[in-house]
């Protein structure tokens, strides 16, 4: 999510900087001051470029928020060592790396990635808890994914609340594996 926020940050500062200086050009291109073919090019430049900034700004925007909804209602919290995402049996990201991952009944949030269920068709389908896993299949009837993400040993009463917010929140009932 902070890499999110960054994004958003810097985006916020682009659209700024770009609408000031569509401001100016505007300004001066009206006063006269210099070369108004010059000043209008630059115009014509500098607004397009404001506008995508800021279009993009709005998407990313609302990433963050549907990345603070996720962590709010979050089901589970996991501080992951790695994670797999596979489509339709094929391997197609992993992130080696440590990172904060959140389920909810909204989607499950992979640092900066987000998963929406319920949105567009994508369900979230079953849930697979392993001894140092959980394995999320989620999509349409059409394309299915499958997330695996690593993680600490619960103890049994830990699990039984895992389960049972998982249940409660989504409608899934998640399938114990003892391996």
């Amino acid at each position: 999510m902070a890499t999110i926020r960054k994004k958003v940050r810097l985006l916020a500062f682009v659209a700024g900087i770009g609408a000031a200086v569509s401001i100016c050009l505007f300004i001066i291109s009206i006063s006269e001051l210099y070369f108004e073919a010059y000043t209008w090019t630059l115009l014509y430049v500098s607004i397009p470029m404001t506008l995508i900034s800021i279009i993009v700004l709005i998407r990313e925007y609302k990433r963050l928020k549907i990345a603070e909804v996720i962590i709010e209602n979050q089901i589970l919290h996991i501080r992951s060592a790695y994670s797999l995402i596979a489509d339709s049996g094929e391997t197609t990201s992993s992130y080696p790396e440590r990172m904060d991952i959140f389920i909810s009944n909204f989607g499950i949030l992979l640092d900066a990635k987000i998963i929406k269920f319920n949105q567009g068709g994508i369900q979230l389908k079953a849930v697979e808890i392993g001894r140092d896993f959980i394995s999320l299949t989620y999509g349409t009837d059409k394309r299915m994914q499958k997330t695996w993400l690593l993680r600490m040993h619960m103890d049994d009463r830990e699990l039984a609340d895992v389960v049972e917010k998982f249940r409660y929140e989504t409608g899934v009932v998640p399938v114990i594996n003892d391996c």
